[in-house]
C-alpha cells in the first residue's frame, strides 16, 4: 500500500491570514507540521498542496527548502486541487493533514494506516471527534476520491475536502478511530488565531503530545 501525505495549506486564512508562515518558537508553522509528519513518513511522500493564487507564492517559495514538494491547484475547489495533485503524484491512499496542526502526533498516521484496507473509503479520527483539534488525520482511498465529480459538489463540499464522505455515510465505507479518553475532545492543538499560536508557544517548549497511545484498541466502524 502506497500512501502519500497531502498537507493542505494556504495563506488566505479568513481568521488568521498568513498563519502557515507565522513563527512558532522561531520556526514557521508549516515547518513544524512538515517536521512532525516526516517523523512517520519519508519526505519524498509528503506534498504540500496549496493554490495557484498569488497569495500563496511566498508559501510555495518557502516549502522546497524543507525538503518536500509543492503542488499548486485551485484555491476554492479543494477537492479538485487534491484530485489534480493525485494525478501528478499517484498513490493508493491520500493522507490529509491540515497545515495548522504543528503538534500533530506522527504516531496517529501509523495507527490509522493499519485500518486502511480494501472495501474502506475513509479512515478517520474526526467523524466522531474524540481527539483534540489539531490531531486530525484522514486516510482517503485514492480510487474512491478520484471518482468524485467535484463539479457536482456544493461549494461547501468543494472547500471542505472530506465533507461529502461525512454527509453520505451510506455511500462510503468509513472507519472512525476513537480515543478512549473523552476529555481529549475538549482540548485544542490547532492554530486558528494569533491567541492559539501564543498558547502553543508554551506547549512546543516541552515534550510534544502523544495522542495515539490514547486510542481505543481496534477500530469502530461508523
Amino acid at each position: 500500500m502506497l500512501f502519500r501525505v497531502f498537507i493542505q495549506a494556504r495563506m488566505s486564512s479568513r481568521r488568521f491570514p498568513g498563519k502557515v508562515l507565522a513563527p512558532l518558537a522561531g520556526r514557521p508553522l508549516i515547518a513544524w507540521v512538515v517536521g512532525r509528519v516526516a517523523e512517520a513518513v519519508p519526505k519524498d511522500r509528503i506534498l504540500v498542496v496549496t493554490s495557484t493564487d498569488a497569495s500563496d507564492d511566498p508559501l510555495a517559495a518557502y516549502v522546497p527548502g524543507l525538503g518536500v514538494k509543492v503542488f499548486r491547484g485551485d484555491l476554492d475547489n479543494v477537492v479538485q486541487r487534491f484530485q489534480d495533485g493525485l494525478k501528478q503524484y499517484p498513490a493508493d491512499w491520500i493522507v490529509r493533514i491540515c497545515a495548522d496542526s504543528p503538534v500533530l502526533d506522527p504516531d496517529l498516521i501509523g495507527l490509522l494506516a493499519r485500518s486502511a484496507q480494501d472495501g474502506i473509503d475513509l479512515v478517520t479520527n474526526v467523524q466522531v471527534r474524540s481527539f483534540p483539534k489539531g490531531q486530525s488525520v484522514e486516510f482517503i482511498n485514492a480510487r474512491t476520491f478520484a471518482a468524485l465529480q467535484s463539479d457536482a459538489l456544493s461549494a461547501e463540499e468543494k472547500e471542505h475536502l472530506t465533507q461529502v464522505f461525512y454527509r453520505n455515510p451510506q455511500r462510503f465505507g468509513i472507519i472512525n478511530i476513537a480515543a478512549g479518553d473523552a476529555a481529549l475532545a475538549g482540548q485544542s492543538h490547532v492554530v486558528d488565531t494569533l491567541d492559539d499560536l501564543r498558547a502553543l508557544e508554551e506547549m512546543v517548549r516541552g515534550p510534544l503530545p502523544r495522542m495515539a497511545m490514547h486510542a481505543q484498541s481496534g477500530a469502530r466502524a461508523a
